[in-house]
């Protein structure tokens, strides 16, 4: 008697681990395949618009299989600065974008000739001005949200020297080469 109800009460608890663990499994797979794909170039495209001033932009591009929805961006300049002559802290400067942040992007398609998912930021402050500066670095910041989970993921993009900087134009579509 006593054998058996060890063996129901072992097979009880077996049971119940698995079945906690094949849950917190399906959760997690599914949160990780939910939250947005945001994928940041990691160049500086520049030109001049039709009244000769200087611009430079930023591609961002929605890698999900579903839209992004309230998608927020942030450029920072992070200067470093000592602290009691051992720490290291930032002054942080927030940068004029065109544009704060979208309702949405729409999600990533296999079609020829669809390019929605892809987002184009850009600012009028001259970036390459002191790029160059010991630590100094531009931090691109960009905020997204699943439309059903609510689920945000914050991707960021550092551009520390002035290599990142391209002239001319990002290639078409999911590309985050220039052109």
């Amino acid at each position: 008697m006593f054998l058996t109800t060890g063996y129901f009460v072992l097979d009880l608890i077996i049971k119940f681990l698995v079945g906690i663990t094949s849950s917190f499994v399906f959760v997690f797979v599914i949160l990780q395949i939910m939250k947005p794909k945001i994928k940041i170039s990691d160049k500086i495209c520049y030109k001049l618009d039709k009244k000769g001033n200087k611009f430079y932009y930023f591609k961002v591009v929605n890698m999900s299989i579903y839209d992004a929805y309230n998608v927020d961006f942030e450029l920072q300049k992070k200067d470093p600065y000592i602290v009691d002559k051992v720490k290291v802290n930032h002054n942080i400067d927030v940068i004029k974008l065109s544009a704060d942040g979208v309702y949405s992007i729409p999600r990533h398609k296999k079609e020829n000739g669809y390019g929605d998912h892809a987002v184009l930021i850009r600012t009028y402050i001259d970036l390459s001005e002191d790029i160059d500066k010991d630590n100094l670095e531009f931090v691109l910041y960009v905020s997204a949200k699943h439309g059903l989970s609510n689920l945000t993921k914050v991707t960021t993009q550092s551009f520390d020297n002035s290599t990142v900087f391209k002239a001319g134009s990002f290639k078409f579509g999911s590309n985050r080469e220039v052109c």
